[in-house]
């Protein structure tokens, strides 16, 4: 009987144990919004108040659903958009999923799946990032994006730019 309760205490206590590792969250781990979003370059743009997004992390993995710009989408004016209003979604639109890795302060991102095929095609984006609470900073120079032209993976082509998106954490 001693033995049995013994043995029960510890596969108990094992299990709380490998659990409460399990539940332990990295750093970016949770959901995300865009509280601020800041370019420089040859289109420079403050946004204070960004359009809804949400930024998910797990372990291994992120995804990414924004709106683009400081205005609310439009919304199609029939049940079957017109090509301009098609075009005009898509333009303002940004959705990427995949794997990411951290080192230090660089973070990574390989979407498996996103808006732009050449990205998903094995390109990357390689932000700096800071984190203080519960607030997160990403910042991505033009240059430290990465896609597929013809057969090669080469850097985003266009004039120099720098983006610094401030997340809120919000879950």
């Amino acid at each position: 009987m001693k033995r049995t309760a013994t043995t029960a205490f510890v596969a108990t206590a094992l299990g709380v144990t490998l659990m409460a590792q399990s539940v332990a969250r990295g750093p970016l781990e949770g959901a995300w919004k865009a509280s601020e979003i800041v370019a420089t370059g040859a289109n420079p743009s403050n946004t204070p108040n960004p359009q809804p997004s949400v930024y998910l992390f797990t372990r291994t993995h992120y995804s990414i659903l924004r709106v683009a710009g400081a205005e609310p989408r439009a919304l199609f004016k029939a049940p079957r958009p017109t090509d301009e209003e098609k075009i005009a979604a898509y333009d303002t639109f940004v959705a990427a999923s995949g794997t990411y890795e951290l080192s230090g302060t660089t973070l990574t991102l390989r979407p498996i799946v996103a808006k732009n095929p050449n990205l998903m095609a094995g390109g990357s984006e390689t932000f700096q990032l800071r984190l203080e609470g519960d607030t997160l900073w990403l910042t991505l120079k033009s240059t430290d994006v990465r896609m597929r032209i013809g057969d090669r993976i080469q850097p985003a082509s266009g004039p120099l730019t720098e983006t610094r998106f401030r997340l809120a954490r919000i879950e």
